[in-house]
């Protein structure tokens, strides 16, 4: 059986006072189906960064692929 990646999305949360129930998710599409865990945390901070007290909560990456026989 051969695998075939099609697209992959991520969505980070964010905890701040500021939002409504506290929390935010941003939501990126064509995200690069070697993205690890590593690259995933960096992108996280660098988004809490851009909002004052901002913390990285987690991360969803959510990926599609087609499996052929």
């Amino acid at each position: 059986m051969e695998t075939n990646w099609l697209k992959s999305s991520i969505a980070f949360e964010m905890q701040n006072k500021d939002y409504p129930e506290d929390t935010l998710r941003r939501r990126f599409n064509a995200v690069t189906e070697t993205a690890s865990a590593e690259s995933i945390q960096a992108v996280g901070e660098a988004l809490a960064a851009l909002h004052q007290d901002d913390q990285f909560l987690s991360a969803e990456l959510t990926t599609k692929s087609v499996y052929l026989a």
